[in-house]
């Protein structure tokens, strides 16, 4: 049997066992460019409709000591090193139709800090024939963001 017939055997398996550690829920939403005025603060807010539930997995990479430097050359860290942490959003392979700008709203998680927090699909990171989750880089987004 050779790599590919092997690869393309073992996939699904693959992606069922990446699927089985995908425990938190999300609700994805994506701004239509329409503003409406919320009922309760009357206040004008960009409007957002729902694309997707999904179950998903947040992962961090990273921690790795390195100066932060602005596109001037300055050091924002006045010469320090801080560490910098990467943050991916995992989704079932089979979610597809996301874009980039979506917002991903954790709606239940084993870890309750989770909950309620918003991620902003950054970019794609997981394109290949043969992935196992479609994996984002993802930024937190502020409350009130």
């Amino acid at each position: 049997m050779d790599v590919l017939t092997m690869m393309q055997t073992a996939l699904p398996r693959l992606r069922e066992q990446a699927e089985r550690l995908m425990t938190d829920q999300f609700t994805v939403q994506r701004y239509t460019g329409r503003t409406v005025t919320d009922p309760v603060t009357f206040v004008d807010v960009q409007e957002m409709i729902q694309v997707a539930e999904s179950r998903g997995k947040m992962q961090t990479s990273g921690g790795i000591a390195s100066q932060v430097v602005t596109a001037s050359g300055d050091s924002s860290n006045v010469g320090g090193n801080v560490p910098v942490w990467s943050l991916y959003l995992h989704f079932p392979v089979t979610l597809t139709g996301l874009r980039e700008k979506d917002v991903a709203v954790c709606t239940a998680s084993g870890d309750p800090d989770l909950v309620g927090r918003r991620f902003r699909l950054v970019n794609l990171q997981s394109e290949k024939s043969h992935a196992t989750a479609r994996r984002w880089n993802v930024q937190e987004m502020p409350e009130g963001d």
